[in-house]
């Protein structure tokens, strides 16, 4: 699976459909062993059709293409909000550094129950394709949660209760041409743990994206057609007691003509209902290993790491 824990395994999810349980039960041992070892992943057969994940890149780039002044009418609607745009440099997710090189547009499932979307108004297709993905993808991250259940020995709906009111956002990504010097220490995202439950990323072929090694070495991560990059975020490095890793990655600044491209990419960040809380689970403890942390609401940990992050209002 690795060599000297650096590769980044491909994990096939089909033979979790499969009625043979041998070939069930070796995927299930690879797909724990890739998130103990590295939190991350390259997933085949996930589920979203192509043809989806195609379409989501079409109303992103078109998103990102319109005037600043169009895309700033599509910011969060209530203070405290984050589903909307937010332009290049608004977010800081390695502490100490200036703003990232990326701005973003967020939004979550509906009806809203809390944080209501704001849609941009020149783009008529562009909710209907982004909500579609949005259950597509929640859906599949759901899968993935099933599978963790059995590779822990816990029943395969265990994490449904947990999830039956997620409030999964959406996240899409553009990282502009570097047209000026970055300022000291800043990149397109800054080194950080993403900070929910599963996490599922579709990228361009532009690059950049790199991931922590078990070693504190950086691993490339580039884009293998027909898989999505699965990671584990803190919440999930929380219920299994650290077992499963949530693990720094950052998008690095290009050099040379990659400099004048633009990059794109798009993650669901699917995490537990906002009152979850999440304490570790039976498999992931013994009198020999405690549990490491205090349990905590979902929604209150997301909170703080969010607040966290950002470095400008609205």
């Amino acid at each position: 699976m690795t060599d000297g824990g650096r590769n980044i395994p491909v994990i096939d999810f089909e033979p979790m459909k499969a009625t043979d349980g041998v070939a069930r039960n070796s995927m299930l041992a690879s797909l724990r062993a890739a998130l103990e070892v590295h939190g991350f992943m390259y997933l085949r057969n996930h589920g979203i059709a192509q043809s989806l994940v195609d379409a989501v890149f079409v109303q992103s780039r078109r998103f990102f293409s319109l005037p600043a002044e169009v895309k700033n009418r599509a910011r969060p609607r209530e203070k405290g909000s984050t589903r909307g745009y937010e332009g290049v440099g608004v977010q800081a997710l390695e502490a100490g550094r200036p703003g990232d090189l990326k701005e973003i547009f967020q939004c979550g499932p509906e009806p809203a129950r809390n944080r209501p979307n704001a849609w941009p108004e020149a783009l008529p297709e562009f909710r209907q394709t982004l909500i579609e993905f949005l259950e597509a993808a929640r859906a599949s991250c759901d899968g993935l949660m099933k599978a963790i259940a059995l590779s822990l020995g816990l029943p395969e709906n265990y994490f449904v209760p947990f999830h039956d009111r997620t409030d999964s956002t959406l996240r899409l990504l553009h990282y502009p041409p570097l047209r000026d010097a970055p300022a000291p220490g800043q990149l397109r995202a800054g080194a950080h743990t993403d900070f929910g439950g599963m996490n599922l990323l579709f990228q361009d072929d532009e690059g950049g994206l790199e991931i922590q090694a078990p070693d504190g070495s950086w691993i490339a991560a580039p884009a293998i057609p027909g898989t999505a990059i699965v990671n584990t975020g803190d919440l999930i490095a929380r219920w299994t007691n650290g077992q499963f890793r949530s693990s720094p990655h950052r998008v690095v600044n290009p050099s040379g003509p990659a400099a004048s491209k633009d990059r794109y990419s798009f993650v669901l960040f699917h995490s537990p209902n906002p009152d979850a809380v999440i304490s570790c689970l039976e498999p992931c403890q013994s009198p020999d290993n405690p549990p490491k942390f205090a349990p905590i609401a979902a929604g209150e940990h997301l909170r703080a790491r969010a607040e966290a992050s950002r470095r400008h209002g609205y």
